[in-house]
């Protein structure tokens, strides 16, 4: 049954269904009951697609990531997923991979799709995108889950991981470390913010060169298990890590040598990932709020699309949690 169906039963026009299908424009309660109830009786479902030429709207969002596999991605991911399902939002979540070109294919593609709107997820996007890409996606608003590129359709929620890392830092000191290292393992925007915060509070502390204690190691359990050794080579008794998976994989190799965690070494992971708590000891960790950045991203994108206010980037403060290995 379609639209002009329903207008025949009711005996109404095929303008007067719409508006009442829509939700738009001015119908008496006794004519938008009368066509309601011809609605429910045969089990109407509109199409999604005339909706969306009547409306200008396809109710559809992306979600884009890298790499879904990632705990942090899936979890940011599944929270947006529910929070805009709830307002009626189809939900296409995208896993680009960290191609640059792969990535820019799939948002040439929702360019052309023309949806509502896209979440970038992760910092990694200021690289990924091109401005060539982003000229493509000026019409659609675009909110950066922890980043932000400066457009007038692309908003950003932000952490400030530098305060992140100026926490965990100020613990390890506190807690009577005094040879530190700091162990960057990615190539994104916030990497880069979390080196910074590292850099700053251990020159605050007293330190004169902080950036020759700096290492890089390849993301992950091997990366961690690799510069593992090095670390205790040159003496370090506590180390800050980007990431929580890399700080396991050293946390690993230093327990199969017989180190002993903290009293030997103490180290600080950043995600509070579950790899932090269900290793074995439970990893201190920068929590940096990946639900509450979620929900943020979610609203502020929510509220473009409504145009109900003028809108700025928000910042996320992260705090330290404190558990067994510090």
């Amino acid at each position: 049954m379609n639209i002009y169906d329903i207008a025949k039963e009711a005996g109404v026009s095929i303008t007067t269904v719409s508006r009442v299908i829509n939700k738009k424009g001015y119908v008496s309660e006794k004519t938008r009951k009368k066509i309601q109830d011809v609605l429910d009786r045969n089990e109407y479902q509109p199409s999604g697609i005339a909706r969306g030429l009547a409306t200008g709207s396809m109710k559809t969002v992306a979600i884009v990531v890298v790499d879904v596999r990632v705990p942090h991605y899936a979890l940011t991911s599944y929270i947006m997923e529910q929070k805009l399902s709830e307002e009626g939002y189809m939900v296409l979540v995208c896993n680009t991979g960290e191609g640059e070109e792969d990535c820019r294919k799939y948002l040439r593609m929702l360019a052309q799709r023309q949806v509502d709107g896209i979440i970038l997820v992760g910092s990694i996007f200021n690289r990924l995108c091109d401005d060539e890409t982003l000229n493509l996606l000026s019409n659609i608003p675009i909110v950066m889950a922890n980043g932000k590129i400066d457009r007038e359709n692309i908003y950003g929620v932000l952490v400030d991981e530098a305060y992140g890392m100026e926490l965990a830092t100020a613990h390890l000191y506190k807690t009577g470390r005094r040879k530190l290292a700091y162990v960057i393992d990615k190539y994104t925007n916030a990497a880069d913010r979390k080196l910074e915060g590292y850099i700053r509070e251990m020159k605050r502390l007293g330190y004169e060169n902080p950036e020759k204690d700096v290492y890089r190691t390849p993301y992950g359990l091997e990366g961690g298990a690799q510069i593992a050794g090095i670390l205790k080579e040159k003496g370090y008794d506590g180390v800050v890590f980007g990431e929580d998976l890399t700080a396991v994989g050293a946390m690993n190799e230093w327990r199969n040598q017989g180190i002993k965690i903290p009293e030997e070494i103490a180290l600080i992971g950043c995600n509070n990932s579950e790899y932090s708590y269900i290793c074995n000891p439970p990893l201190t960790t920068v929590n940096n709020k990946g639900e509450v950045l979620s929900e943020l991203t979610v609203q502020m994108l929510l509220d473009v699309l409504s145009k109900k206010k003028e809108l700025a980037s928000l910042v996320v403060l992260p705090e330290l949690v404190i558990r067994e290995t510090t």
